[in-house]
C-alpha cells in the first residue's frame, strides 16, 4: 500500500507541475528537468533500496526509474532539437576524465568480485550520478527553478532533522520509513542515520538543507528571520543527533562560509569573540567526551575509542599498497581483497590485522590505493574544478541573487565532502555523489549561460560600435533615385501623417 501511495504521489506531483507550468496566471513559468533532477535526489534519499527494490542483475529502485526516464526524455528532446547541449568546458572534462579512469580500472580487473561489487559501485555510485550531471548541466532553468530546488532542500533537511531527533530520543515509532529503526540493519543503530542508514550522509544533507535555508535570510523581514532562526535551531539539533564529529566540524565550516564570510567587518569581529567565549566555556565540559561517548546502540565506549586508534593503521596499509602499485593501484573496488597480504606482514610492528573487517576510512586513501596516483589526481582535479566554479558563481556581482547562492551551496557541500572524507570513504555512501554532481551541474550551468549571455552582449556592443565608427558616405544615386534628406520636388505628392482622434478634435 505504501508503494502505491508513493507512486501516486510522484505521478500527481509531476503532472501538477506540468499543469502549473502552462497556467497563464504564473508570471515566471519554470522548466521541468531541474525539478525532475531534484525529485531524483528526494526519492533516492527517502525511498532508497531498503524501502523498495526489484531484484535482478541490476536492482531497480524508484530513484533509478525516475533518473532513467529523465535521462531518456532529455536525450529525445536533444535529438528533436527542443533542448541544446553546451560545448564541454574544463569542469566537464574533469568529470569525464575521472569517470574514464574509474571505468578503465574496473573493467581491467575482476569486476565480478564479491557479488559484482566493483561493477555495482561503478554503476550506482559513479555512472548514474554522471548521467544526472549532464542532464542538469544542459537543462534550461530560471530563478523559479532555483527557488523551488532550494525550498525542496530545506524541506528535506527539516524531515531528516526531525527523523534524527526521533531516532535518538526514543520516538522510533514515529520514524518513517520504518526500515530506519529495523534492528536487522545494526550498523550505526542508535545514531541519527536517517533513511541513508548512515549518519555521515544524513548529516551532510542536513547541512546542505541548513545552507539552503540561509538563502532566505538576506533582506528578509523580522518575522521571516524569526522563522529562519527557529528552523535553523531544529536542523542544528538534528545534525547534533548524528553523533558524528566530522559532521559537527562540517557544520562549523558551513557556518563560516554561509554566515561569517559574507558578513561585514564589524559583525565578523563580534562573531569571533562570541565563538571564542562559547568554546572556552564548553571545552572543559565536553572536551573529554568528544573522544569517548556512547553513540551506536551495539557499540561500547571502549570499542569507539579503539575505532579512533585504527586510523593510523589505515594510513600504513594504504601507503604500502601505493608503494607497490603507484600509478594504477590495485583496481577499483578491489581493496577488500588486496589488503590481506599487507595485514599479514610479519615485519610490521603495528597491529595491522585490526583493520581486517573494515574498509578504508579516508576517501583520498581509498582512491590512491585502488586507482593509484592517476585516479587520485583525477579526483583532486575534478574537485578543484567544482570549487572554482562555486567561487566564481558566488562572487560574481553581475549574477542575480539566487544564482549566486547556488555557488555558496556547492562550496558548503564540497567543504563538508572533504572534511567527512578525511574520516570516511564518502564515495561509497548512498546519494553522496548524486548530490555532489547535482549541485555541481547546476552551478556549471549557471556559469555557462552567464558567459554565453555576456559574450552575446559583447558581440552586439562590438557590432554597434563598428556601425557608429563607419563614415557616413552615401553611395552614388541611381537614375530617378531621390534621397529622403532632400526636399521633395513639386511633382512628388507629399504624404500627410495619419490623423489621430486628438488632432481631429483640435482641428
Amino acid at each position: 500500500m505504501e508503494l502505491i501511495l508513493i507512486f501516486g504521489f510522484l505521478v500527481a506531483l509531476v503532472w501538477s507541475m506540468v499543469a502549473l507550468k502552462h497556467r497563464q496566471s504564473v508570471k515566471e513559468p519554470f522548466y521541468l528537468f531541474p525539478i525532475l533532477g531534484y525529485l531524483v535526489i528526494l526519492t533516492g534519499s527517502v525511498f532508497s533500496s531498503e524501502f523498495f527494490s526489484i531484484g535482478g542483475p541490476i536492482p531497480i529502485t524508484i530513484d533509478r526509474l525516475l533518473l532513467g526516464g529523465t535521462f531518456a526524455c532529455f536525450c529525445l528532446m536533444v535529438l528533436s532539437r527542443q533542448e541544446t547541449m553546451f560545448v564541454l568546458n574544463r569542469t566537464d572534462v574533469g568529470v569525464l576524465v575521472l569517470t574514464g579512469v574509474i571505468s578503465f580500472s574496473t573493467i581491467t580487473h575482476d569486476f565480478s568480485f564479491l557479488g559484482n561489487m566493483p561493477a555495482s559501485r561503478l554503476l550506482f555510485f559513479n555512472l548514474l550520478p554522471v548521467a544526472l550531471y549532464f542532464v542538469m548541466r544542459n537543462a534550461r532553468f530560471n530563478d523559479t527553478n532555483l527557488k523551488l530546488i532550494a525550498g525542496g532542500m530545506v524541506m528535506l533537511g527539516i524531515y531528516l532533522s526531525i527523523t534524527a531527533i526521533f531516532e535518538t530520543r526514543g520516538f522510533g515509532g514515529l520514524v518513517f520509513p520504518r526500515f530506519i529503526m529495523d534492528p536487522d540493519y545494526e550498523e550505526f543503530l542508535g545514531r541519527g542515520r536517517g533513511p541513508f542508514l548512515n549518519p555521515v550522509s544524513n548529516g551532510v544533507f542536513q547541512v546542505v538543507g541548513l545552507a539552503s535555508l540561509w538563502m532566505w535570510w538576506p533582506g528578509a523581514s523580522t518575522r521571516r528571520r524569526a522563522v529562519v532562526l527557529c528552523l535553523a535551531a531544529l536542523m542544528c539539533a538534528g545534525i547534533y543527533s548524528t553523533f558524528t564529529r566530522s559532521v559537527w566540524l562540517g557544520l562549523v565550516t558551513a557556518a563560516g562560509i554561509a554566515v561569517f564570510l559574507p558578513s561585514k567587518r564589524q559583525a565578523k569581529g563580534g562573531m569571533v569573540i562570541a565563538a571564542a567565549l562559547v568554546g572556552i566555556m564548553l571545552f572543559p565540559v565536553i572536551g573529554e567526551k568528544l573522544l569517548s561517548f556512547k553513540r551506536d546502540k551495539n557499540v561500547t565506549v571502549s570499542e569507539m575509542e579503539n575505532s579512533a586508534r585504527l586510523r593510523p593503521l589505515f594510513v600504513t596499509v594504504a601507503t604500502r599498497m601505493v608503494v607497490d602499485r603507484p600509478l594504477f593501484g590495485c583496481g577499483f573496488g578491489q581493496y577488500a581483497r588486496e589488503k590481506y597480504p599487507y595485514l599479514q606482514d610479519p615485519t610490521s610492528r603495528q597491529p595491522l590485522a585490526m583493520t581486517k573487517s573494515y574498509m578504508q576510512h579516508n576517501i583520498f586513501l581509498a582512491y590512491v590505493s585502488e586507482t593509484g596516483i592517476i585516479g587520485l589526481g583525477a579526483l583532486l582535479i575534478m574537485l578543484a574544478m567544482f570549487t572554482r566554479i562555486a567561487v566564481l558563481t558566488w562572487t560574481d556581482p553581475t549574477l542575480p541573487f539566487w544564482r549566486q547562492q547556488f555557488g555558496m551551496l556547492l562550496l558548503v557541500f564540497l567543504s563538508n565532502h572533504a572534511i567527512n572524507g578525511m574520516f570516511h570513504d564518502v564515495s561509497i555512501i548512498p546519494m553522496e555523489n548524486m548530490l555532489m554532481f547535482f549541485l555541481a551541474a547546476i552551478t556549471n550551468n549557471i556559469q555557462s549561460r552567464h558567459h554565453h549571455a555576456l559574450e552575446l552582449h559583447g558581440v552586439r556592443q562590438l557590432w554597434y560600435a563598428n556601425q557608429q565608427s563607419k563614415p557616413h558616405t552615401q553611395p552614388p544615386l541611381r537614375p530617378g533615385q531621390v534621397l529622403h534628406s532632400q526636399p521633395l520636388s513639386p511633382l512628388q505628392p507629399q504624404r500627410r501623417p495619419p490623423t489621430t482622434t486628438a488632432t481631429a478634435q483640435t482641428r
